[in-house]
């Protein structure tokens, strides 16, 4: 696998070990890391980046569900899945598209079997031309949880505009690092246990606003309702956390109108 590929361990214990714990309920993720043929010891396994793992992820299951009551004529569209579980976390009666490389849904196949509403679509992110195989429904949610960082503004730019082109209109959102907090990470980062690195790092939503794009989501990822249901210690280190990094590291969503 290509190293970017290998940071999908990363979350995938983190979750596991959450829901061992009863905190985010993922026994896909459980599965899978009692079962794959992979050394979770090379992956960064502190309890205060799985906390973080599951926190990320619940933010995006949140905004499926939401999305799903407002949109039930739209489909859901993951980047970069790697071997996550939101579809079986999530349950909506949507048309479902999961993409990665091919040598990660290879893998993928072997826990998420394909379906009349959910696709497996082997390919990098870009170039877009893969949107040719998905009917052009009238909206979507497009998701890029945990890739912004491995793509550059030029290919942000241009999964942007391929949106916009194929769909009437979408939801794009993706969590991304600040410029400071990339530059940080060359000293401490779990992705660098796998040598990935980060190219892509934005505070500004304006960065990739315009016309048929306007920014619509700036959120922490470290939020008061996901601190409350930490406890003892755990509590105090994210409360510590949300005040002193709240703008290292958050989640972006655009709304994309076709022109």
């Amino acid at each position: 696998m290509k190293n970017e590929s290998l940071t999908l361990f990363i979350p995938l214990y983190g979750k596991a070990m959450m829901s061992r714990e009863g905190i985010f309920p993922d026994g896909t993720a459980e599965r899978i890391v009692s079962s794959v043929d992979y050394d979770f010891g090379k992956v960064d396994q502190s309890r205060k980046l799985a906390i973080y793992m599951a926190m990320r992820a619940a933010h995006y299951d949140r905004m499926v569900e939401e999305y799903a009551r407002k949109h039930p004529e739209g489909i859901i569209l993951q980047l970069g899945v790697g071997l996550d579980s939101r579809v079986n976390r999530v349950k909506v009666d949507l048309p479902w598209y999961d993409l990665d490389f091919p040598e990660v849904i290879a893998l993928r196949r072997d826990y998420y079997p394909e379906s009349g509403q959910y696709h497996l679509i082997a390919v990098p992110a870009l170039p877009a031309d893969w949107l040719a195989g998905i009917s052009q429904h009238r909206h979507a949610l497009i998701i890029a949880e945990g890739l912004s960082m491995y793509l550059s503004e030029k290919d942000m730019r241009a999964l942007v505009a391929a949106f916009r082109a194929h769909f009437d209109e979408a939801e794009f959102v993706f969590d991304a690092y600040s410029p400071l907090a990339a530059k940080l990470s060359k000293f401490k980062n779990p992705i660098n246990a796998v040598d990935a690195k980060i190219d892509f790092a934005m505070d500004d939503p304006a960065l990739l606003t315009g016309e048929g794009c306007e920014c619509v989501l700036n959120s922490d990822i470290i939020t008061p309702d996901m601190i409350a249901q930490l406890r003892g210690s755990d509590a105090v280190r994210f409360r510590f956390m949300g005040r002193a990094g709240k703008n290292f590291y958050r989640i972006f969503g655009y709304r994309l109108i076709k022109m």
